[in-house]
């Protein structure tokens, strides 16, 4: 659901953009201590596969289709804090690679996204897991209910931020959120199962890994060895099965072309159009193929630059510094 330009006002779109920019650099300053050597490598691998999963719509059994969200997922994994940086990573990419979502819209898209599904998502699935003696069943389970409720939700806080944006009477507002409502409710249901499965997943082969669960006695595989089998696969999905994605609208898209809902043509375009912008000739599957390996790859590296970046300076000699 990546809301383009021109769909919201300029108001709503400074004030979500506030708030979202505040949700990430706070969530910046709660991974920083430990970031370098563990957590951003790992979060570029959950943003590249998030990107990956994105880029393959399912259809809900309408002539409408969904996609991954995955704050919910990167939250469960992650963390909150750090969920939200992967997401954010996400949806930087897409716009700037391949203008998917407007440049004035990226705020309320990381709100809905990355702090809804990530921050908001993760406390719900924490609250649920605590009601349950297993830990493991109760992630998957609360991981579950907080998937769905984060598709509902950022479904919801848009028709807010839409009724917001317009002047009554200019659109069927009671019809764009039962429309919004009604295709969400299914797609959540994509959202959820896609979400359990890659936790269990997780769960089976380094449950140490999932924030707030203990660490086995036993350590699984490595950490490095995990990372790099999670960006094959990213790599794989979106090399082979992005180019089999449903040609359905998705739920956004279909609701605006039933509404007469446009897209502004004023937008800030990223370095491609779409997706299939690549040129490579007649080969649109390829360009699509090739759009998901370039943005899975960018991903990555942006992770391993923040890490970097961010890397706590090491702890000069009480000697060293008497002598300079």
């Amino acid at each position: 659901m990546h809301i383009p330009d021109g769909f919201l006002s300029n108001e709503v779109c400074l004030a979500t953009a506030g708030v979202a920019a505040s949700a990430v650099g706070y969530s910046l300053r709660r991974i920083k201590g430990d970031l370098a050597e563990r957590t951003i490598p790992l979060t570029g691998m959950m943003g590249s596969l998030i990107f990956a999963g994105q880029m393959i719509n399912f259809p809900i059994g309408l002539p409408v289709s969904g996609h991954l969200m995955g704050g919910v997922l990167a939250g469960t994994i992650l963390g909150p804090w750090a969920g939200c940086i992967a997401l954010t990573m996400v949806l930087v990419a897409q716009w700037a690679l391949f203008s998917d979502g407007g440049l004035t819209a990226l705020g309320a898209n990381i709100l809905h996204m990355a702090v809804l599904g990530s921050i908001g998502g993760y406390a719900v699935m924490a609250a649920v897991r605590r009601r349950f003696a297993c830990r493991k069943r109760g992630t998957v389970i609360g991981a579950v209910i907080a998937a769905w409720l984060s598709v509902m939700a950022a479904a919801a806080l848009f028709c807010v931020e839409f009724r917001l944006s317009h002047a009554p009477g200019e659109f069927r507002f009671r019809n764009i959120f039962t429309l919004m409502v009604s295709f969400h409710a299914l797609i959540g249901i994509g959202e959820a199962l896609i979400t359990a499965v890659v936790i269990k997943v997780v769960l089976n082969h380094r449950p140490d890994l999932i924030f707030g669960l203990p660490a086995p006695s036993s350590q699984s595989r490595p950490l490095p060895q995990f990372i790099g089998a999670g960006l094959i696969a990213a790599l794989a999905v979106a090399a082979f099965a992005s180019p089999f994605a449903s040609e359905y609208s998705d739920g956004l898209e279909a609701v605006s072309e039933r509404e007469s809902v446009a897209a502004s043509d004023n937008g800030i375009s990223g370095v491609f159009t779409d997706y299939d912008a690549i040129p490579l000739g007649d080969w649109q599957n390829l360009s699509v193929s090739a759009a998901g390996i370039v943005g899975v790859a960018a991903i990555f590296a942006l992770s391993l630059i923040m890490a970097r970046t961010m890397r706590q300076p090491a702890p000069q000699l009480a000697g060293a510094a008497s002598r300079e």
